[in-house]
């Protein structure tokens, strides 16, 4: 029975967990499937090792969240060192998941990265560091492919997992009229983030900027 650990430190990521979970056993019935996330990645037929409730407030720094990173650092590494598994897929968080994944491939596991760290972003030099650890890169923006496979980094685009979940296209006009929009007026997005501590933070500052 293959034995699988999926890895997400967030609630987005705890979502793109849930619907991987899914997508694997459907091509996999046997297959046992443990996990670091939340109710979604549960719902989904998960066994969850742990929880995401101390990782998802990590997004903003602070003495009790370096705590929680290192204490969920710690029992994560002994869980990839003293556990056999035949794949360990990260999804996303590259603060913590790029240090685990050191520690996964260092044990003989298969690295499986999802979602891949924004390097084209910031922390470029992150790059050298996938290349040693991953073995696959699953990618889901276009771009991107090209971006690792020139570093020597097996990789595969697979579209954004969003497009399974919203309609691809719509009609503007119709799709402003249904929110109470003038049709000619500019619209500008406010996304302050995914974790609840982000939100509450950033949101009011954009909200009063805006």
């Amino acid at each position: 029975m293959p034995r699988i650990l999926i890895v997400t430190g967030e609630a987005s990521g705890d979502l793109h967990g849930a619907n991987l979970a899914t997508a694997i056993r459907t091509l996999r019935p046997d297959v046992e499937l443990l996990g670091v996330g939340g109710g979604k990645m549960r719902a989904a037929g998960v066994r969850l090792v742990q929880g995401i409730e101390r990782l998802d407030a990590i997004g903003m720094v602070g003495l009790a969240q370096l705590r929680a990173a290192i204490r969920t650092y710690a029992a994560l590494s002994r869980f990839l060192k003293e556990n056999p598994l035949d794949a360990v897929v990260f999804i996303d968080n590259p603060g913590l998941n790029l240090r685990l994944a050191r520690v996964a491939k260092r044990a003989g596991h298969r690295v499986i990265y999802y979602i891949a760290p924004q390097i084209w972003a910031w922390h470029g030099s992150r790059i050298g560091l996938i290349a040693q650890v991953v073995n696959r890169m699953i990618v889901i923006l276009p771009f991107e492919e090209e971006l690792y496979r020139r570093a020597g980094v097996r990789c595969t685009f697979v579209g954004h997992p969003l497009l399974d979940a919203v309609a691809p296209s719509y009609d503007r006009s119709e799709l402003r009229k249904r929110v109470g929009l003038d049709e000619t007026a500019r619209v500008i997005g406010l996304l302050p983030g995914s974790r609840e501590k982000e939100v509450r933070s950033l949101l009011p500052m954009m909200l009063e900027t805006a």
